[in-house]
């Protein structure tokens, strides 16, 4: 099992211990129409995404 595989598992593991500690707070509560369409909207737009390098170039902490 790789480094990236374990770290997976713990924190899927710690996710639900969590969940089973706290339960779900948005447990039986419905999506507004209005923001379902938000959400299918964004989903489909293209993300910008920042390699981590440049952030950290960006914010001094090479």
């Amino acid at each position: 099992m790789t480094t990236a595989e374990r770290d997976k598992k713990l924190e899927n593991l710690i996710e639900q211990k969590i969940f089973e500690f706290l339960g779900d707070p948005d447990s039986g509560l419905e999506l507004k129409k209005s923001f379902a369409m938000k959400l299918r909207k964004r989903l489909k737009e293209r993300q910008k995404l920042t390699p981590l390098s440049a952030v950290a170039k960006k914010y001094g902490l090479n």
